[in-house]
């Protein structure tokens, strides 16, 4: 197939999207416009949808290394003159218009607060493909990087799924593992989730255009869903876990977050950040 792909791009301003969007761009897809998740509690007189453009023209079009205007989607759609839109209902038909009129051969979504309807499912004709964080089936849900820790995982990974109605669970067209190391810090984690998520993603979409990628139905017998972490989750049951996993725990969400707390017999301490863990037989 001549040309390249075009992508719809559905993301946010947190750290886990702009690797995607540098990803593509670099890759020489064609991303024909961002969306951001706006509020959903909007009143029917305003606006489902709205494009989004920057306060002041770039004085420049040369690139700058290392600039702000590379920190966020945000600032790389306008440096890049793509459209930007912010939604507040997708199922809307103004939204549904707007976002088919762009024509793209396939969505690609990476971390994005809103469930997504069929009717935005079914706008391009190669799909949509989302950068999930972990080794599907396993660990499906809004936070599997938390859970990544809670759990004590040595590992954990990226997919590349088709995005269906449910909840992570379409077919896996692409997956990397990730080895999770002692001390690491969920920054990093997602960092690196991010970083080979993006390439994953540029991947896939290119073997769509051209015909030539696979596709792999998940085991429902395999998987697990985890949501939202409550109170409880942050606290932990040091005479239940081995020294590396509380340590890990910590680590990896500490600074994250904010203080976890260790229950030891009857006390409860509360820690911000562990320095070091001593070594020695563990269970």
């Amino acid at each position: 197939m001549e040309g390249r792909p075009r992508a719809l791009f559905l993301g946010m301003q947190g750290s886990f999207s702009l690797p995607s969007l540098h990803a593509l761009l670099e890759s020489g897809i064609e991303v024909c416009a961002v969306v951001l998740p706006g509020d959903q509690g909007l009143s029917s007189n305003q606006m489902p949808i709205y494009r989004r453009e920057p306060a002041h023209p770039a004085r420049s079009t040369l690139p700058v290394l290392n600039s702000s205007l590379d920190s966020s989607i945000v600032q790389l759609a306008w440096q890049r003159k793509i459209p930007l839109w912010q939604v507040h209902r997708l199922s809307d038909p103004v939204t549904v218009s707007t976002l088919t009129a762009y024509q793209p051969d396939v969505i690609s979504v990476a971390c994005f607060s809103q469930r997504i309807p069929r009717a935005i499912l079914e706008i391009a004709p190669l799909g949509c493909l989302n950068v999930h964080p972990s080794l599907l089936p396993a660990n499906r849900g809004p936070l599997p990087l938390f859970w990544t820790f809670r759990l004590g995982c040595k590992q954990t990974g990226v997919t590349i799924h088709y995005m269906d109605e449910g909840m992570d669970s379409g077919d896996m067209v692409a997956q990397q593992a990730i080895p999770v190391t002692d001390g690491m810090s969920y920054a990093q984690l997602e960092l690196e989730s991010a970083r080979i998520g993006g390439n994953l993603l540029c991947r896939a979409i290119w073997k769509l255009y051209e015909g030539s990628a696979i596709s792999l139905p998940q085991d429902e017998n395999k998987s697990s869903y985890y949501g939202f972490p409550d109170d409880e989750d942050f606290v932990v049951p040091v005479a239940e876990w081995d020294a590396a996993h509380v340590y890990n725990f910590i680590c990896g969400v500490a600074e994250w977050s904010g203080p976890v707390t260790l229950n030891v017999g009857n006390e409860h301490i509360t820690v911000q950040k562990a320095i070091s863990r001593f070594l020695g037989d563990e269970r």
